[in-house]
């Protein structure tokens, strides 16, 4: 015969809060419970998938929608400002979670770093209207792309010959604040 310990509400609702932020073994600890008992528990309570919990996605998933690196969007969370939040599943495997109503506000002022032709529709649901017209225009993104020794000279004999940043971005299809990094270090 098994004895089966009830949860107090103050339990559960620490279970809902904790979730996520600490492994499953520390909340386990915390309440006096085996690892097993607290899987079961939140599977029951409809809280086992972190992601359908928090309505947010992964950086990976965001990036394999977009169609680009996952380094690419971790790389707008730690040098562009893109919301995230840190989330453990399971035992202690980290995710980097971002909220979709985020992600749509931050690619609002940064359209400049995205190729929303890649996008298939609706598939980051609730769409912005201004994403169809984006979705028209192709762009060429080159984020975080390594600059070649040829492309560097491309550069300096563009600008030494007076052509706009807007030129120059046409011609090597980088973003015109990559070049402006670009040239600033090779001439400084």
């Amino acid at each position: 015969m098994s004895f089966k310990m009830k949860y107090a509400p103050e339990d559960l609702q620490m279970i809902k809060e904790q979730l996520g932020s600490q492994s499953l073994s520390a909340i386990a600890r915390r309440l006096n419970r085996t690892i097993t008992a607290l899987e079961v528990k939140i599977t029951r309570m409809g809280l086992s998938h972190t992601k359908s919990h928090t309505g947010m996605i992964t950086a990976g998933e965001l990036a394999r929608i977009l169609k680009i690196d996952r380094n690419t969007v971790m790389q707008w969370i730690l040098n562009h400002e893109l919301d995230s939040y840190q989330r453990i599943t399971r035992n202690k495997k980290r995710f980097t979670f971002i909220n979709i109503d985020d992600f749509w506000a931050w690619a609002d002022k940064n359209r400049h770093k995205i190729d929303f032709s890649r996008l298939e529709l609706d598939s980051l649901p609730p769409e912005p209207h201004w994403v169809a017209i984006e979705r028209t225009l192709k762009k060429q993104t080159t984020n975080y792309k390594a600059w070649t020794k040829q492309e560097e000279r491309q550069l300096l004999e563009c600008y030494c010959c007076g052509k706009s940043l807007t030129e120059i971005s046409k011609i090597l299809g980088r973003t015109q604040e990559s070049i402006r990094k670009k040239l600033k270090r090779l001439i400084n």
